[in-house]
């Protein structure tokens, strides 16, 4: 994963993002936290937590 997109995630706790995974799923949530492994983001669709690795990560959107 490049490091712009950990830079931005870890920068945007408490914005709405999509992330997009190397498998093809994506989450929509509110970033709640990250650290140097893994984002975590309340997932809109399932109203939990998710907790994602980063290496894991092909895109994301992160809305202003």
């Amino acid at each position: 994963m490049s490091e712009i997109l950990k830079k931005r995630l870890s920068e945007s706790i408490g914005k709405v993002t999509t992330i997009f995974l190397n498998n093809g799923f994506r989450y929509s949530g509110k970033i709640t936290n990250t650290d140097e492994k893994y984002v975590e983001i309340l997932d809109f669709k399932t109203n939990a937590y998710k907790i994602i690795n980063f290496v894991d990560i092909k895109d994301c959107e992160v809305e202003i």
